[in-house]
């Protein structure tokens, strides 16, 4: 009772959390697409799937490995080698896009600048990576609401305030920077008011640092696969195809990402609990129970909102972008699909990273991932969006078939103790 406790409470602050920056990166999403227009606005897209990558990369896996042993072992011993591992990676990245940005094909000089502008913010976002590892961890859920409420509103209202009509890609940048530093500043307030003794538990020894990194590889090689598997559909139509083709796209892909609001919040707090129970700080038994019924509330409300949104996909397009983005209409209607078998992936790979399989969720991924490549390379030259969007949910099942595989052999303790789904 007590882990059903904790972790509906843990849910309903994330849910909050979620909602709140979630209909504010609606919000966000919905004033820049019409003041920059779909050109500009594919562009922003691109360029900020590439700081995603960017940030995922440089992450290096750190934060996923800390909250899980954090969780465990109520240990933020090792925050300062993953603030360090974070920011050398994020130099060698920021360098590259200085390097390397004037030769991507398909983007204009303004789009060029902007990339570079932007892939400064890494640095804040690596602070703010590790502060939110401690708030999660600890499982402050309350803080960390407030944390992604106060950054996501400051977020919007600048735009608000700063980008008119017609606005340019460089000046949106320079914005979005700004956030980024300010939101690593809040972040470290919070965590020294949240988190006792915050910073007098951080013990700083790079004879460490080798260890984090071995331990963190393998998943950072996951999140690195998986960001490449949610952003490759963004970079392909935008070399394929070009900035406008990708802004209709990022339209629909959008207000996908925004129905997976529930999804989020319940899998931001079912992980730490999941970790908890692997490290036998709370029984099988004890909680078994908790899992299979989330499992299968997620699952509904999956069906619930892909008809949803399927059959409103276009007063939803025209009600938050207008009608020059009813080409994402048809994309909406069949990325919405996506959601069913991605809650089923995302669930067990959670599953699988708390009992430390690293390996299972990698091959899956690569699976997804190779067969992303090859379906969005030969759809979007007949089919543009439609195609794009058509790979992403074929996709997303071939992952689902290959995660299920492995029921009988040595992985049936995962399915078991999470539901037996």
């Amino acid at each position: 009772m007590k882990v059903q406790t904790r972790l509906g409470k843990n849910t309903l602050w994330v849910l909050s959390s979620r909602f709140g920056s979630q209909g504010l990166m609606v919000l966000f999403t919905v004033l820049i697409a019409r003041r920059l227009g779909s050109s500009v606005f594919g562009e922003y897209a691109f360029i900020a799937a590439t700081i995603f990558l960017g940030n995922i990369l440089t992450s290096f896996g750190t934060d996923m490995l800390l909250i899980r042993e954090i969780a465990s072992h109520d240990d933020l011993s090792q925050l300062p080698e993953a603030l360090l591992i974070q920011l050398a990676l994020s130099g060698v990245f920021v360098a590259g896009v200085i390097i390397l940005a004037p030769v991507l094909p398909n983007q204009s000089p303004a789009a060029t600048l902007a990339l570079r502008i932007y892939s400064l913010a890494l640095f804040p976002l690596a602070f703010f990576t590790v502060f939110t590892t401690a708030l999660r961890g600890k499982q402050k859920m309350d803080a960390y609401t407030i944390l992604n409420l106060t950054i996501s509103g400051l977020q919007v209202v600048l735009v608000w305030l700063l980008i008119e009509p017609g606005g340019n890609i460089v000046q949106l940048a320079w914005l979005l920077l700004i956030t980024q530093v300010a939101a690593a500043v809040l972040a470290g307030v919070i965590c020294s008011l949240a988190i006792p003794n915050f910073w007098g538990s951080w013990r700083f020894s790079i004879v460490t640092i080798p260890a984090v990194i071995r331990v963190s590889a393998p998943i950072a090689l996951l999140g690195v696969l998986g960001i490449f598997y949610q952003k490759l559909a963004i970079y392909m139509l935008s070399f394929m195809k070009g900035a406008e083709v990708t802004g209709w796209f990022s339209a629909a892909l959008r207000a996908v990402e925004a129905s997976k609001i529930i999804h989020l919040a319940a899998f931001t707090a079912l992980y730490p609990a999941m970790a908890q129970v692997q490290a036998d700080t709370v029984s099988e038994s004890q909680s078994t129970g908790v899992f299979k019924w989330s499992w299968r509330l997620l699952l509904a409300t999956s069906l619930v909102v892909s008809t949803a949104l399927f059959l409103f996909a276009r007063p939803i397009v025209q009600l938050l972008y207008g009608n020059g983005y009813d080409p994402s209409i048809p994309g909406l209607r069949i990325l919405i699909w996506s959601l069913i078998p991605y809650t089923i992936n995302t669930y067990l790979s959670l599953a699988f990273l708390a009992s430390g399989g690293e390996r299972w969720v990698l091959r899956v991924m690569s699976v997804g991932l190779i067969t992303l490549a090859v379906l969005e390379a030969i759809l979007i030259p007949y089919w543009g969006l439609a195609g794009a969007s058509l790979a992403v949910v074929i996709a997303e099942t071939v992952q689902t078939a290959v995660y299920l595989y492995p029921r009988k052999d040595r992985y049936r303790r995962v399915f078991k103790l999470f539901g037996d789904v």
